[in-house]
């Protein structure tokens, strides 16, 4: 058995060394927020319309860096930790950045006209994303989460195999995922393409392409956990490059390269736990670099394609083809400008989500209408059914009848967030207690996978899986529904991965013991 020992962070002199730092950081931001607070009272700020809200987004910066810094301060602070990836990786980019870039005039989304009484809504809006973080810390650092996982994790199988015995079964599950989303493309589910009809068969085909992420981060971990690099490792890193690029390039998704890069930084991280502050900061660079080249790419592709009709192979491969030839045709500082002008308006998620806080209970009688009302239950008491064996099941969390009904526009999918959503179904109150629920549930996830245990290969490729299908950007209903989902996917891929593993390792094993026998 080959594992990866999890360090032991919760030294004294770390704290110690993190205390100053943490301490100092939360009463800058503090002081700074309330230097905002009264500079906006001023004549310098009025031509900005929604600066008043620039000591919100600050006070909120310092709530969503809170849990971040106590673990710094404790030592374990790790990407990889739920309350961590999920602050750095979205809360933040589109609160607090999302917030600044709003405030400061450099986002301007037509919806902003829809904000009723915007001098109330939107600080009560960065308030409602407060709340709702509190809520999910709550439930993560509840001690009865915690023990639940413990539980559970003594409960887990022990057996793993050696990280080179899962370089085949990681290619079997890569291939398998590859030929599933080509599938999904031919049939226009997944792209920048839209069907008019969804077919009971839809879903089924979707979670199989999942197996090409899950053996990706499966190739990437053991290339990461090697000692020595090899040129089977090199030949890999080869295939996993040019076959993600490849993906991003016909997805036409402004999120697809970040995602990649997620993908090899969690393999990163969880492979080699003991990261200095060198390797955060060139996360930071990396991901940044990613993002602004898949928001050029992105917003071309769609730009060259106008609309979402479902159009054939060799059209929407042309469609790829001109995106790059308009790309390479433009200046690099214009594409520059270019790229952080759809940065600025893609992370700004405040502005969206008070439509949402500003309108709710207005709209709240035409829900119904539009097949929306009370998703978050019909979600949680469909999801487990397959539409294969339920042709007709309603699609209550449907991000285009929302957008239609909310934004005037049906032909994207607005940022609606499990807090706007709570609020929606349930009210102020529903959004700490229904997010106290998520945070148990990560808590759990992360309990039984990962925290104060051996790193095994085939625990650390589901915890990936099940933290990747969380989405803060949709509705709430959907997180319950995707963990269920992509966690069954993700175990049965690792039942094929495992089975293959150890018939390699046996089949190892033989042919050893027959050469030591034969010398």
């Amino acid at each position: 058995m080959q594992v990866v020992r999890v360090p032991d962070h919760g030294l004294p002199v770390a704290r110690l060394r993190w205390m100053p730092l943490v301490g100092g950081l939360l009463m800058g931001a503090a002081a700074l927020s309330a230097l905002i607070f009264i500079a906006v009272g001023s004549d310098a700020f009025r031509p900005y319309p929604y600066a008043f809200l620039l000591p919100w987004v600050l006070g909120l910066a310092v709530v969503l860096i809170t849990p971040s810094a106590y673990l710094a301060y404790k030592g374990q602070f790790s990407l990889t930790d739920p309350i961590v990836f999920l602050t750095w990786t979205y809360l933040i980019p589109a609160f607090v950045l999302g917030g600044l870039f709003f405030a400061g005039g450099w986002s301007q989304p037509y919806f902003a006209a829809f904000i009723q009484d915007a001098e109330q809504a939107l600080p009560f809006t960065l308030i409602l994303v407060a709340i709702g973080f509190a809520g999910l810390c709550a439930g993560y650092f509840a001690p009865f989460s915690g023990r639940l996982g413990a539980r559970i994790e003594r409960m887990l199988p022990k057996a793993d195999h050696r990280d080179d015995a899962f370089i085949i079964p990681g290619y079997v599950l890569f291939v398998l995922g590859v030929l599933n989303t080509i599938i999904a493309f031919i049939v226009g589910i997944i792209g920048f393409q839209h069907g008019e009809q969804v077919n009971s068969y839809d879903g089924l085909i979707y979670l199989t392409t999942l197996f090409w992420a899950e053996g990706t981060f499966l190739l990437w971990s053991v290339i990461f956990r090697s000692r020595k690099l090899n040129l089977a490792h090199w030949a890999t890193a080869a295939v996993l490059v040019v076959s993600a690029l490849i993906r991003a390039a016909f997805s036409g998704s402004r999120a697809a390269l970040i995602a990649m890069g997620i993908t090899v930084g969690l393999a990163y991280f969880m492979a080699r736990p003991q990261l200095k502050f060198r390797h955060y900061v060139g996360v930071g660079i990396a991901g940044l670099a990613l993002l602004m080249g898949g928001m050029v790419y992105g917003s071309m592709f769609r730009s060259v394609r106008g609309t979402e009709e479902r159009v054939s192979v060799d059209q929407y491969a042309s469609s790829v083809s001109d995106t790059f030839d308009q790309v390479s045709r433009e200046n690099p500082s214009v594409l520059m400008s270019y790229a952080v002008d759809r940065i600025m308006e893609r992370l700004d998620a405040v502005s969206s989500l008070a439509v949402v806080v500003s309108n709710y209970e207005r709209l709240a009688p035409y829900e119904e209408a539009y097949g929306i009302n009370n998703n978050i239950v019909s979600d949680l008491s469909t999801f487990f059914i397959p539409r294969v064996l339920w042709p007709d099941k309603p699609t209550a969390s449907d991000p285009r009848r929302y957008g239609q009904l909310y934004f005037d526009y049906g032909d994207s999918s607005p940022v609606i967030t499990p807090f706007g959503d709570l609020l929606r179904n349930f009210g102020l109150w529903g959004v700490p207690i229904g997010m106290f629920v998520i945070g148990m549930i990560l808590k759990v996830i992360y309990r039984a996978l990962i925290e104060s245990q051996p790193a095994r290969l085939w625990r650390v490729t589901l915890y990936f899986m099940l933290l990747t299908s969380v989405s803060l950007e949709g509705f709430y209903g959907t997180i319950v529904s995707s963990l269920f989902k992509d966690g069954v996917v993700a175990v049965v891929g690792l039942l094929i991965a495992c089975f293959l593993a150890g018939r390699l390792s046996s089949l190892t094993r033989s042919v050893s013991n027959l050469s030591s026998n034969a010398s």
